[in-house]
């Protein structure tokens, strides 16, 4: 057996002995012992073999003794030298000298806190070695990162570690005690994206949901997303993935949002003074919002974990946003598959990552390329109607959404679609085409299509402003109407 518990390295060698003693007494114990621990969290190496041959033995069902662990191990680990006993010997100890089968969920907790504390120190090796050799600055850069992350999600893991265990009869009153609230006015269940219209259809989003945003190509979902990110950031801390457009972009949106001065005026610079005077004062207004982490890496699924682990060690964020599912980085295998494999896997993983942080993570996705296809009709007139009336469903998303999803929204505009279907200017079709863009020019539909909270499909007409890429009504004549309430 390996003596280096002497070494300065914490450790806690008799939680050890006591919780694999309490188990071998009674396989039931493995109940006791909380689900984010692991065989790596024994500091000694022998006994990080025996706890793995347990697993092994109960994962088949067998009961596991000091006899039937051996047959679980290695032939190196089972023949070991302990000190001058064999591994036999000192498995018969540990159940000789167990003390309870009853502490054996503050067993474990005494060993994951000097494994943590293993883990701080080897990282603050790794910080010195990032100091003393990485070649250039942006490999220091990259290495402390790297320790930065480890050190939050120790803290994380800590925190969650030390929560208080909520049982059934707890939860029951919680959930009658917001209710209670709502009814009240004195807190809203859940929180507002600040979006009338979706408000209706969802009511207010939840922790742990996986909420789905999606929608074809220039139909408005990012836009929904990112107004609903900072509304959200009015009350509380949020973070964001973007694949799909730059910090500048996003802003600049956000600012055409709030002036009525579109992104491309604002990047020309075709703005007269009183509109850069606005622009300031839209800058400064966001200045003010609760802390908006914006991250425009592709990224892994890991990566986004690791992230939204360390946005809510350091800033408490309260929701995540992925623009989007198709813009993941896969590795390894899932990299060489179609993008409905790597759909259902994104969005199972960023369900559990939902359930994990506790938060809402609302994650966009696009439309199977098939959607708006072959309009059928024998007349113009009526392949026009077709398209203008086709709507999506969550069926046409890429991803598991029947599984995964919490809640799906799908965003629809027909104008997008009818004004590639123009025909020539001096055709007898002219006319008709006019009228039909006329009537969905500045409407779109947010269609809730899958729900588990509310009844579903149904659909809210909104507002669109192409120029401003927004929706409702505009942004100052929103803020009046909010005051007066």
């Amino acid at each position: 057996m390996n003596q280096n518990y002497r070494d300065p390295l914490p450790s806690n060698i008799e939680a050890e002995q006591a919780i694999l003693g309490a188990i071998l007494i009674n396989n039931d114990a493995l109940a006791a012992v909380p689900s984010t621990f692991a065989m790596e969290h024994f500091y000694e190496r022998l006994h990080q073999f025996i706890y793995d041959a347990i697993l092994r033995g109960r994962a088949v069902g067998k009961g596991m003794n000091p006899v039937t662990v051996r047959s679980f191990m290695a032939p190196d680990a089972a023949y070991e030298k302990v000190g001058d006993m064999t591994v036999a010997q000192y498995l018969a100890r540990l159940v000789s000298e167990a003390v309870s089968i009853r502490n054996v969920a503050d067993f474990a907790d005494a060993i994951t806190g000097y494994y943590h504390r293993r883990q701080a120190m080897s990282i603050g090796d790794d910080a010195h070695d990032a100091g003393t050799k990485a070649e250039d600055e942006l490999q220091f850069i990259d290495r402390i990162k790297e320790c930065r992350d480890k050190l939050t999600a120790i803290v994380a893991s800590i925190e969650s570690r030390n929560d208080p265990q909520e049982t059934l009869a707890d939860t029951i009153d919680t959930s009658l005690d917001r209710t209670n609230d709502a009814v009240r006015g004195a807190a809203p269940v859940g929180i507002d994206p600040g979006i009338p219209e979706i408000m209706t259809l969802t009511g207010p989003w939840q922790r742990k949901q996986l909420i789905i945003i999606g929608g074809g190509v220039k139909q408005g979902k990012t836009a929904l997303a990112m107004q609903c990110m900072f509304n959200l950031a009015e009350k509380m801390p949020v973070g964001l993935n973007s694949g799909e457009m730059s910090r500048t972009q996003i802003v600049m949106r956000e600012k055409a949002r709030r002036t009525g001065i579109s992104s491309t005026r604002q990047l020309r610079g075709t703005v007269s003074d009183n509109e850069v005077e606005e622009l300031l004062w839209a800058g400064e207004e966001m200045k003010r919002l609760q802390h908006i982490d914006i991250d425009c890496r592709r990224m892994t699924l890991d990566q986004i974990d690791q992230k939204i682990t360390r946005l809510i060690g350091e800033h408490g964020i309260e929701a995540f946003f992925l623009d989007h599912i198709g813009k993941i980085q896969w590795t390894g295998k899932m990299e060489y598959e179609d993008e409905f494999k790597q759909g259902q896997r994104a969005t199972s993983i960023l369900k559990d990552m939902a359930q994990k942080h506790d938060i809402p993570i609302i994650a966009l996705t696009h439309l199977k390329k098939s959607t708006f296809q072959d309009y059928q009709g024998r007349t113009f007139k009526e392949r026009l109607s077709a398209a203008m009336n086709r709507r999506p469903t969550y069926r046409d998303l890429v991803g598991n959404m029947d599984k995964d999803a919490d809640q799906v929204l799908v965003v629809f505009q027909a104008r997008p679609i009818v004004a590639g279907m123009e025909p020539a200017e001096n055709s007898d079709d002219y006319p008709v085409w006019e009228d039909a863009m006329n009537r969905v020019t500045g409407r779109a539909d947010i269609i809730l299509s899958l729900s588990r909270e509310s009844e579903f499909p149904r659909r809210k007409e909104i507002e669109w402003d192409g120029k401003s890429t927004s929706y409702g009504p505009p942004y100052k004549q929103a803020m009046n109407a909010r005051e007066l309430f």
